[in-house]
């Protein structure tokens, strides 16, 4: 909370009063501000309502804290009602959402100790951010926490003042999200299933499902939960390179909310609570600011419904945790490319989609994870067969894993002064017109994340499962290229949600 706080700026004769961004306000090292932070409205209006604020605030002073985060917001939005994240004139659709469901989701928590008048400076605060959310889109990829953060701003918007267009968008947004849910029961992240990301997604999703029953979201957030709890790993952490954006955080807010309907929701939930306070799985601790808005708000409403005692209830001894039961078995998720291998005592994860990459647990103690190997190029550029790929050759027989994977070159160039003031004359001039910042987008996702430029030689894998399990490659490499050792992971990609330190982890 101390960080948090500090992060806003409380001076009221200042221009950027209530703004979170200090790299911006305080600083003055960026020409923009990062509108995430005003979000934390939510967080802060959970604490309140459930009593646990942790401070000898009274009212007045609250409310007068939540005022400045709103004015924060209004003098971030731009003319077309859009926030950003990124760069300037970023028209971030993401952000937009999230910074308008975490304000409107601030709104009802607090409806009893604000005033009518009060009440309805924030509803036109949040109001150019709804309309930008009904006339534009996200087209550069398919990001399921995205969508659902869309639609649950628009739900809550509907639901507020009665608002038809909104509720027939966030039904369009619900319908692509729905569409992109794998029978499998993950929910697409760029190129695949991605759980760390997928816990986030369900924090906005079980929302929408308690507020609007009549969506029935509750088989969709159900098949979610049972592939999700394939990837509670034996020592308490959550996710990992396996997962198409490499991520191992959990969002634990949709999941316990999710608890009394779900068996393996309430399970799961229970098994990351002492996760969590064991430091286990990365938290709020590990993270960065841009990404701690949304996971302090998605504890603090875990620390309003811990108070309900949700968790003393039946359900949780009717389900066992994959990774904590006793009797071998292999479960496969087809379209994923993943394969969990369960023996007496062992846990392993593998996704040959990804050209073979592997977590080994032996006795709930993590002894392995091997990514892939590296390749340098005659020109010293890096490559590597840990890319998602739905067409590369495997076999899976009895107890053995063949992969033949193309190498892919791996983005990791660092911005220079040079590109940072290309983009910034970008963003002051073309990157005003949205469809030509959508292209721009588009072809950023591809070279970074989705469409990496591939080289012309191979990898074959051959991974033997079992409590010793062996990983064996056999690269097929030209002249001039030549394998580099590399024995900790690494991300191939561009994705600034990963790498985050955990205990455990490697």
């Amino acid at each position: 909370m101390p960080r948090i706080l500090s992060l806003f700026d409380s001076d009221q004769t200042s221009q950027s009063y209530g703004v979170g961004d200090r790299y911006f306000w305080a600083w003055g090292l960026i020409d923009f501000g990062n509108a995430t932070f005003q979000g934390c409205t939510h967080g802060f209006a959970r604490l309140w309502g459930a009593g646990l604020w942790p401070y000898e605030s009274n009212e007045a002073s609250f409310i007068k804290r939540i005022h400045s985060l709103f004015l924060g917001a209004k003098f971030l939005t731009r003319i077309d009602g859009s926030l950003e994240e990124a760069f300037p004139n970023e028209g971030s659709y993401c952000v937009t959402a999230l910074v308008a469901y975490d304000l409107l989701v601030t709104i009802d928590l607090l409806s009893e100790e604000i005033s009518d008048s009060l009440k309805q400076e924030f509803i036109e605060i949040v109001r150019p951010l709804i309309t930008y959310l009904k006339k534009r889109d996200e087209t550069h990829a398919i990001i399921s926490n995205h969508l659902a953060t869309a639609v649950a701003a628009l739900v809550r918007w509907d639901i507020l003042i009665d608002d038809p267009v909104a509720f027939k968008k966030a039904n369009f947004l619900l319908e692509r999200l729905l569409n992109n849910q794998s029978e499998e029961g993950w929910f697409r992240e760029y190129e695949g299933a991605d759980p760390g990301y997928q816990t986030l997604c369900l924090h906005y999703l079980a929302d929408v499902n308690l507020q609007r029953r009549d969506l029935n979201l509750t088989e969709p957030i159900s098949k979610s939960i049972r592939f999700l709890h394939y990837f509670v790993h034996p020592d308490g952490s959550f996710g990992g390179y396996y997962g198409s954006r490499c991520t191992k955080f959990y969002y634990p807010s949709g999941i316990l909310a999710m608890a009394e309907e779900i068996p393996e929701a309430a399970v799961l939930a229970k098994f990351m609570l002492h996760s969590i306070a064991d430091h286990r799985v990365v938290g709020l601790s590990s993270m960065d600011e841009p990404n701690l808005t949304p996971m302090f708000n998605s504890y603090a409403w875990c620390a309003a419904l811990a108070g309900q005692d949700i968790l003393s209830n039946d359900k949780i001894n009717s389900v066992i945790l994959p990774c904590e039961r006793k009797d071998p078995f292999q479960k496969k998720f087809e379209e994923a490319g993943l394969l969990i291998d369960r023996g007496t005592d062992y846990y392993s994860i593998i996704n040959y989609k990804k050209g073979g990459v592997v977590y080994h647990f032996v006795k709930k103690k993590l002894s392995d994870i091997d990514n892939g190997i590296v390749i340098r190029s005659p020109k010293g550029i890096l490559g590597s067969n840990h890319f998602y790929d739905r067409k590369q050759n495997v076999s899976i027989e009895d107890d053995c894993i063949k992969i033949r994977h193309r190498i892919s070159a791996m983005p990791k160039n660092l911005t220079s002064p040079l590109n940072f003031l290309l983009l910034r004359i970008l963003c002051c001039t073309i990157f005003r017109i949205s469809f030509v910042r959508e292209l721009f987008k588009r072809f950023m996702v591809k070279y970074l994340i989705t469409s990496p430029k591939l080289w012309s030689i191979w990898n074959e894998r051959k991974i033997v499962l079992g409590e010793d399990l062996k990983v064996t490659d056999y690269p097929h490499l030209r002249k001039g290229f030549e394998k580099v050792d590399i024995k900790d992971p690494f991300v191939p990609i561009h994705m600034a949600s990963q790498g985050y330190w955990q205990i455990n982890g490697k």
